[in-house]
């Protein structure tokens, strides 16, 4: 199996360096990209190896469908999350794979996670996205930071919306600085404080598409708030002109 992975790994990879160096015209504009087509063949290499009806792990070529369905994982992110509702009957099929799971390698099953706690929080799934997301980075050697700093990307914004705030030396220890204000303001209720290091970091929260989850923050930047004005004014009933004065104080213009 070691070789069949290998060749579904070549075949997306060299299919996504076709697309970066082919040069479409108008015509073919609209027409399937290599990359998307090398999807359609790993299905189909999928097919085969569900059909074995052979159980024991050491001979059935079900055992490949793991590191098949993290292929196609890999190409539908790359592609469009829309696409990421096809992978709904691979992921049933991993679900229900019983005994067969044990004898998928960690790797495959960490990186299994990863894709699957990120799909999980794009879906609003945050008790599953936080399940899978801790389970890969629970599992990902420790001396392999870069993918553990990768999976914290999306992990740290979903324990956020949970209520579990990253420290500080875990955001320094795996150089997620951009984190740290956002983290900060979302502690203090500073309103203002968070649309500033939304903005400073703008360019890298939405080239890992965790920006418009991020902005939603606002909603527990404003219950903290709500929380510390309670404690000041001594009544969990505020009046409305005390939570106004105090935006206005920090600058906020835009109370969404």
């Amino acid at each position: 199996m070691p070789i069949f992975h290998q060749l579904c790994s070549d075949l997306r990879n060299v299919a996504k360096m076709a697309d970066e160096l082919t040069e479409k015209d108008d015509e073919i504009e609209n027409a399937s990209s290599y990359y998307e087509q090398s999807a359609n063949y790993i299905m189909e290499a999928y097919r085969t190896c569900t059909s074995d009806v052979r159980a024991d792990p050491s001979t059935t070529k079900k055992i490949a469908i793991l590191n098949m369905t993290n292929q196609l994982f890999r190409i539908y992110f790359k592609l469009s999350i829309n696409k990421l509702n096809l992978l709904k009957p691979l992921i049933r099929a991993i679900e229900n794979s019983g005994t067969l799971y044990q004898s998928f390698s960690m790797a495959d099953k960490v990186t299994y996670n990863y894709f699957l706690g990120r799909k999980a929080m794009f879906d609003a799934n945050l008790p599953l996205a936080e399940k899978s997301l801790s389970y890969a980075f629970r599992n990902c050697p420790a001396e392999c930071l870069s993918n553990k700093r990768l999976v914290l990307i999306y992990l740290i914004p979903v324990k956020m919306f949970l209520g579990h705030m990253p420290t500080a030396h875990l955001l320094h220890k795996y150089q997620l600085d951009e984190f740290h204000d956002v983290v900060e303001a979302v502690k203090e209720g500073n309103l203002a404080k968070l649309d500033q290091a939304l903005g400073a970091n703008e360019r890298f929260f939405i080239q890992c598409g965790i920006f418009l989850m991020l902005e939603k923050l606002r909603a527990i930047t404003f219950r903290t708030l709500f929380k510390r004005i309670a404690a000041i004014i001594g009544n969990h009933v505020i009046p409305l002109k005390a939570f106004y004065h105090i935006v206005q104080y920090l600058g906020v213009t835009d109370v969404r």
